[in-house]
């Protein structure tokens, strides 16, 4: 049985809800002067779509692109590095910058590799 894409839709709303809600949450308890909760996320996140790339459809739009997509968040990292910058920190803004993209890659290649034993 599949689902009507009302269903899909729903579901998939809940699950980007989800994934938004531990983003915040592991964010603000976990981020300071450097915004360590939010590289944590977005790593997590990249690694988790490599995985879930093997997955068939539906659980490749309701868990990749619905939580996961809402765990990961580029925006709040970017708005980070601008913050940074704007308080005279650009060098460590560059860095954490570096960092978010060159280990969320990394992640993302090594959930590749991982997803089809997983599926």
């Amino acid at each position: 049985m599949t689902a009507t894409p009302v269903v899909l839709a729903l579901v998939f709303a809940l699950a980007a809800a989800g994934g938004a809600a531990v983003r915040y949450l592991i964010a603000g308890y976990l981020n300071n002067e450097f915004p360590i909760g939010t590289l944590a996320v977005n790593v997590v996140a990249s690694l988790a779509l490599g995985v879930i790339v093997a997955a068939d459809d539906p659980v490749r739009t309701v868990v990749g692109i619905g939580a996961v997509g809402a765990l990961s968040t580029w925006a709040a990292a970017a708005n980070e590095a601008a913050v940074m910058s704007r308080s005279g920190n650009g060098l460590l803004a560059l860095a954490y910058l570096g960092l978010t993209v060159s280990t969320g890659v990394l992640a993302a290649w090594f959930g590749l590799k991982l997803g089809p034993v997983v599926f």
